[in-house]
């Protein structure tokens, strides 16, 4: 009754082979009734997703041996792994095969009392995936994630940019960061992309640079650098000119930096190294980006982050198309960059209705 149509048959042949094992052990029952009613109470069992012969594990069991996959990024087996600390002290306990649609709304609501909507939704997708996978492993007979009723939704905060000159004045204080500040906001990388980038990934005659890994910080094995999750995460970006002429001048600094430090040197060609040469730890940069703001004159609650938001902003308020933005920014389709940036800016619906007004006027 509760699974979907294009699973009943493939149920109906994992009933019939689980009931034929246990007519092999008919012998152990005394009289037909009592055969009968061990027959019921399988076929009632299995509709409601539990299987006789599958072992006692309980959820928090599955879901230590399944988010250990050696085939995923560090940083995503990181991320599972916390999930699974949020998830495991509602229902870890809790029987595998017998887990229900109401106690994984169960868990939706409690977690929703202490974590964000986006961090809600995280779970959620972990268990979906662990459970589909377990759906896969024979583990259970159906899938309560598809009984639930109220999934999660992320509510979107309210979108943080600088203005034009807001940026211009963070790029007018001198220091160390201005080149990073000057590349986050003329390209849209993502700080782990700013921090993985590597010189010889930089061609100034051509005026490009190449995305192909990213820094990260993981749990238990500290700073990494890991592939792009996807392959639009794997790109190329044309660089403003400001932004090729802060890098040059970084790499003058930086070079001469390095015939001071001389043996000392961690050569990994890393554009933003930490002093001695080696990958940056990403929480300075925020620490570094609240300065630098203060020192601008600008008063924001402002992460490093926001920065990548304010490129993909100012671009598609000076008229770039939004496919284009996409790319530069490396998001998978062209929904997503749409679906955060569209309302970036009253005056573009106002624009919008000006142009249309136009048309309708004749």
């Amino acid at each position: 009754v509760f699974v979907m149509a294009e699973q009943r048959e493939e149920i109906r042949k994992r009933m019939l082979e689980k009931l034929e094992h246990h007519v092999l052990d008919l012998r152990d029952f005394k009289t037909r009734q009592e055969v009968q009613r061990k027959l019921r109470q399988i076929r009632i069992e299995q509709e409601q997703g539990i299987s006789p012969d599958i072992k006692d594990e309980s959820i928090k069991e599955y879901l230590e041996r399944w988010y250990k996959n050696p085939n995923l990024r560090p940083s995503s087996i990181d991320s599972r792994r916390v999930n699974i600390k949020r998830v495991s002290p509602l229902i870890g306990g809790k029987e595998l095969k017998s887990l229900r649609a109401s106690d994984i709304q169960f868990v939706y609501e409690e977690l929703a009392k202490t974590l964000s909507s986006s961090s809600v939704m995280q779970v959620h997708s972990m268990l979906r995936k662990a459970l589909g996978d377990a759906m896969k492993e024979g583990l259970i007979v159906s899938n309560p994630m598809k009984r639930v009723t109220q999934t999660p939704k992320v509510v979107r905060r309210e979108m943080t940019y600088l203005n034009q000159e807001e940026v211009v004045a963070l790029l007018k204080v001198e220091g160390q960061w201005k080149p990073l500040w000057a590349l986050l906001v003329g390209t849209g990388l993502r700080l782990g992309e700013a921090l993985g980038l590597q010189w010889k990934n930089i061609d100034e005659k051509s005026g490009t640079l190449k995305i192909n890994r990213s820094l990260k910080k993981v749990t238990g094995l500290g700073l990494i650098y890991q592939n792009p999750k996807t392959e639009k995460s794997r790109r190329s970006i044309f660089m403003p000119t400001a932004v090729s002429k802060a890098l040059s001048k970084h790499r003058v600094g930086q070079s001469e930096h390095r015939l001071k430090l001389g043996p000392d040197w961690i050569n990994e060609d890393l554009v933003f190294p930490n002093e001695w040469g080696g990958p940056l730890e990403p929480g300075r940069i925020n620490r570094a980006l609240k300065k630098s703001l203060i020192n601008a004159g600008i008063e924001k609650h402002f992460r490093v982050h926001d920065l990548r938001h304010t490129a993909a902003s100012l671009a598609l308020l000076k008229g770039i198309p939004g496919k284009v933005v996409q790319e530069m920014l490396g998001h998978s389709h062209y929904s997503t960059t749409m679906d955060i940036y569209s309302h970036v800016d009253p005056g573009m619906h106002i624009e919008a209705s000006e142009k249309m007004n136009e048309v309708l006027e004749g």
